[in-house]
């Protein structure tokens, strides 16, 4: 009867003594290679780049404050992200008087992340932006989406009161 069992990696001259060993009290030894071609091949070399990834959830964080813009596409990121640079350079930034200031908060403009831009003279860091999730589910990537804009406050995005 044995007391127990023992997984061991398998290294040549070593793991044959540990088992006599082992056999000698009663206990029983499972060996397993140290490498297999799971092991191997599980973990490519080559990473995906960002700008190339699908159906991602993003950040896209301010250089001037502490806010993030969280968005999600089904397409590359690197294309929504050069959408969002034409967006906010296609509006006119700049230094308000109380009574502009006042006016311009009044406006919506199609992103929420050019709104954060305009209303506080605010600089975008686009070299920050990055994916933060993949969900290749439309609904879910939604879901996740919503879950990271809760999760990271504050953000710039439009979150509506209960």
């Amino acid at each position: 009867m044995s007391k127990g069992r023992v997984t061991l990696p398998y290294i040549q001259g070593i793991t044959e003594s540990l088992e006599r060993i082992l056999k000698k009290h009663n206990i029983a030894t499972v060996v397993k290679p140290k490498t297999t071609l799971r092991n191997l091949l599980a973990h490519p070399i080559d990473k995906l780049q960002d700008s190339v990834k699908t159906d991602c959830v993003y950040k896209i964080p301010c250089m001037s404050c502490n806010k993030v813009y969280i968005g999600e596409t089904g397409r590359t990121f690197g294309c929504r992200l050069e959408e969002h640079k034409k967006e906010t350079e296609s509006t006119k930034v700049g230094r308000y008087t109380r009574a502009q200031k006042k006016e311009a908060e009044k406006e919506e403009n199609k992103l929420a992340l050019t709104d954060h831009i305009m209303r506080n003279n605010c600089a975008v860091d686009w070299d920050g932006a990055k994916v933060i999730d993949r969900e290749d589910n439309r609904l879910t990537r939604w879901i996740k989406e919503t879950v990271w804009i809760r999760k990271s406050t504050p953000v710039m995005n439009r979150i509506l009161k209960k």
